[in-house]
C-alpha cells in the first residue's frame, strides 16, 4: 500500500480542502505516513494569499524538495500552485505535480499519474457536485469542524489575488450542506463554523437576493447533534436586518460576529473598492449590539494602504475607540502582484506601516481590555478541546495555581484567533461545561467548572 504525508498551510479554508484530500487518497488505497522522509509521496497544500504567506509556502516546500529521496513523489497544491502553475516545477525541478484550488479532489487521480511517469500540472477548476458533498477526514479537535458553504469570491477589493486564486463565488447547494453537516454530526462534531470567502452572501448567486443564509441557518439549527453555529467572514454589505434576526433568535447560533472591514475613512475604503464607510460601519455594529445583547464582535483592518496619510490613521484611531470592538487583528498592506494596488504610487514605506501597526495596536489593547474585564465574574457554556499541563512562568498556572488544566472555548472565542478558556474542575474532552470566568490575561480567560449543584468543582 503507498503511503503520503501531507503539510496544510494557511486558512480554515485550505484545512477543508487538505481534509477532503485525506479522504480521496485513503479511499484510493494510500495510507498516511508517520514519518513524511518515509512516505511514497509527499503533499504541501500551500497558501499564497500575502508576501508572508508565499514565503513560507516556498520555504516548505524547498525543505521537502531538498530532502526528497529516491522513488519520492513531491506534490505543490493550494493556492501558490493556482497562481503560478508550471513556473513552480521550472523554478524547482523536484516538484512532480501540482494541483489547484480548483482540482485537488483529483488528487488521487493526479498521484497516480504521477506514479507512471508524467508531470501534471492540474489548475482548471473542475466541475463541483451540486447535491452531494466531498467526503472528509476532519483533522480539527474532537467535536469541532468546518463547513465551507462557498467557494470563490466576486469582490473587487484592489489589494486582494483571492479572485485570481478560488475563482468566482460558487455557493454550494443547500442540499450539499446540510448532507455534509449531518455527516459531521454523526461523526462527533458539536461545533459547525461556517466559512466562505463571504459568508453572508450565500445564495444571492443561486438568485436569492436576500435572505438566504438566515433560511441556511434555520435549516442547520434543526441538524441533530450540532450545538453551536459559529459564522466566521461577513461582509458589510451583505449582512442585512434579516440575518442579524436570525442569528438573535436562532439558539444555536453562537453569539458571535467576524467581519472583516479593512479601515474605515472613506477615502481609504474608496481606493481599496470596500463598501460604505465608517459611519456605516457603526451603525452595522450598533444593530448587532441592540438586538444581541452580549455579542463578541471581531474585525481586521489593514494598515499602510497607498496613500493612506495621517488624517486616515487619526481617523482609524478614533474609530476604533468609538466602535469599541471585543477583538481586532491589524495587519500590514502587503503588495501583491498581480493586484490594482500593487500598481499605486504613494507606496507607505515599511517603516512608517510598522510604526503605524503598532499604533493602532494600542489603540485597541484599550478596547479589549476592556471587553475582556466585562467578562470576568460571568458564567460562560465551554466546549472542552484538551487538558494542557501549565509550565512555570505561563500565566494561567499562576492564575489557577496548578500544573494542568482544562482548556475550551466559550460562544465567545473562535478556535486558532480568539485564545480561550483554562479552567480547573471537572470535565471531558468533546463535552460542554459551564464554567465560571475568574480572571483573565492578554489573550486568554481563567475559571473553575460549575457543577451540576452549582458550586464550583476542584
Amino acid at each position: 500500500m503507498p503511503s503520503f504525508a501531507l503539510v496544510s498551510l494557511g486558512c480554515a479554508k485550505n484545512l477543508v480542502d487538505s481534509e477532503v484530500m485525506l479522504a480521496q487518497l485513503g479511499s484510493a488505497g494510500w495510507a498516511i505516513a508517520a514519518d513524511d522522509r518515509e512516505a511514497d509521496a509527499v503533499i504541501v497544500n500551500t497558501c499564497a494569499f500575502i508576501d508572508p504567506a508565499k514565503a513560507e509556502s516556498t520555504q516548505t516546500i524547498l525543505e521537502h524538495a531538498q530532502r526528497k529521496r529516491p522513488g519520492q513523489h513531491l506534490i505543490v497544491a493550494g493556492c501558490l500552485a493556482q497562481r503560478y502553475g508550471e513556473q513552480l516545477q521550472t523554478l524547482i525541478p523536484e516538484i512532480d505535480g501540482v494541483v489547484g484550488t480548483g482540482a485537488y479532489a483529483s488528487i488521487a487521480e493526479l498521484l497516480e499519474d504521477v506514479r507512471a511517469g508524467a508531470r501534471p500540472v492540474q489548475t482548471a477548476f473542475l466541475a463541483e457536485p451540486e447535491h452531494d458533498f466531498l467526503p472528509r477526514l476532519v483533522t480539527t479537535p474532537q467535536a469541532t469542524a468546518y463547513l465551507k458553504i462557498a467557494e470563490g469570491c466576486d469582490h473587487p477589493c484592489t489589494f486582494c489575488i483571492i479572485p485570481k486564486l478560488r475563482g468566482a463565488f460558487r455557493s454550494r447547494s443547500e442540499e450539499s450542506i446540510l448532507k455534509e453537516a449531518r455527516a459531521l454530526a454523526d461523526g462527533g462534531a458539536k461545533e459547525l463554523i461556517l466559512i466562505a470567502q463571504d459568508t453572508s452572501m450565500w445564495g444571492r448567486d443561486r438568485g436569492e437576493r436576500r435572505g438566504g443564509l438566515a433560511r441556511l441557518l434555520e435549516r442547520l439549527n434543526e441538524v441533530d447533534g450540532i450545538e453551536w453555529l459559529r459564522l466566521l467572514y461577513l461582509y458589510p454589505a451583505t449582512v442585512d436586518k434579516e440575518l442579524i434576526e436570525t442569528i438573535a433568535s436562532l439558539p444555536k447560533v453562537c453569539k458571535y460576529m467576524d467581519m472583516p472591514l479593512q479601515h474605515a475613512h472613506p477615502d481609504m475604503l474608496r481606493a481599496m473598492r470596500r463598501p460604505s464607510n465608517g459611519e456605516r460601519y457603526l451603525e452595522i455594529l450598533g444593530e448587532f449590539r441592540n438586538r444581541i445583547p452580549g455579542v463578541t464582535m471581531r474585525s481586521t483592518f489593514i494598515i499602510g494602504f497607498p496613500g493612506e496619510e495621517e488624517e486616515h490613521v487619526a481617523y482609524l484611531e478614533e474609530w476604533v475607540d468609538k466602535a469599541q470592538l471585543d477583538r481586532v487583528g491589524f495587519f500590514e498592506y502587503s503588495a501583491e502582484e498581480g493586484t490594482p494596488a500593487a500598481t499605486l504610487s504613494q507606496q507607505v514605506q515599511p517603516r512608517e506601516r510598522r510604526r503605524r501597526l503598532v499604533r493602532l495596536r494600542e489603540a485597541q489593547r484599550k478596547a479589549s481590555e476592556r471587553a475582556r474585564a466585562g467578562r470576568v465574574g460571568t458564567r460562560v457554556r465551554a466546549l472542552v478541546e484538551e487538558r494542557r499541563p501549565l509550565r512555570g512562568g505561563q500565566p494561567a498556572r499562576a492564575a489557577l495555581g496548578a500544573r494542568a488544566a482544562w482548556f475550551g472555548r466559550s460562544e465567545g472565542e473562535a478556535p486558532g484567533v480568539d485564545g480561550g478558556i483554562y479552567f480547573t474542575g471537572a470535565a471531558k474532552i468533546g463535552t460542554f461545561v459551564d464554567v465560571e470566568l475568574t480572571g483573565h490575561g492578554a489573550f486568554d480567560f481563567y475559571g473553575s467548572a460549575i457543577s451540576e449543584k452549582g458550586t464550583k468543582d476542584g
